[in-house]
């Protein structure tokens, strides 16, 4: 009888760490760095390629005073981080080619929801890829504006129709997907508890595109 407790008590606790390493999104039109070997380019496998989480709401925030890496990796791994340029998925490869001024079709795999909300930006990448940058392109949600609202709880593929700048050609530019969560509890500005106030995860991906 010890015995079988003993399987129940370490199958429950697989099954809670299970879920708690349980991935969350990944940017899959144009497909991420990390994602693009699921669409057929030969760029290295990342089977955790839904969990670009910035090393996690703890490392994020009470390590690296909420720097995150602007393709999702942890702020403070050494550079080139795994999904920048010159990392190990940061290849360079173009997966989608695309019209300046062009309305493309973005989807985004969630794979648990956080609410929150989403940004699309884009950096030319004949310069330092930074988040300065990626923030003086941020792309036009076609009936949001700049950034869309997760408010429902459900998983699966969203789809969105973004605009690309008028004045922006590139041989390369990095699409950037930017999800700012907003499912923990915290104190908000008025004093009060409540769900998406203060910290929270931000899960990115990055994608390699060109636009002419």
């Amino acid at each position: 009888m010890k015995g079988y407790y003993t399987a129940c008590v370490t199958l429950l606790v697989t099954l809670c760490v299970a879920n708690v390493v349980e991935g969350h999104g990944r940017l899959t039109e144009p497909p991420g760095r990390s994602t693009a070997w699921r669409f057929g380019f030969k760029t290295p496998p990342n089977y955790n390629d839904n969990e670009l989480f910035c090393g996690g709401l703890g490392r994020q925030h009470k390590i690296n005073g909420g720097r995150c890496g602007v393709c999702g990796d942890p702020w403070d791994v050494p550079t080139p981080r795994a999904n920048e340029d010159g990392g190990r998925y940061g290849r360079g490869v173009i997966v989608r080619k695309y019209y300046q001024g062009e309305t493309i079709d973005v989807s985004v795999d969630i794979t648990a929801n956080h609410n929150g909300r989403f940004w699309f930006r884009l950096c030319p990448a004949d310069g330092e890829v930074n988040q300065e940058c990626f923030d003086r392109h941020v792309l036009h949600i076609e009936g949001s504006g700049d950034s869309w609202e997760l408010v429902n709880n459900a998983t699966g593929l969203y789809k969105f129709r973004v605009r690309l700048p008028e004045n922006v050609t590139c041989e390369r530019c990095v699409l950037q997907w930017d999800w700012t969560a907003g499912n923990q509890w915290n104190i908000c500005p008025d004093g009060r508890g409540r769900r998406g106030c203060g910290p929270q995860e931000t899960f990115r991906g990055c994608a390699d595109i060109s636009i002419a």
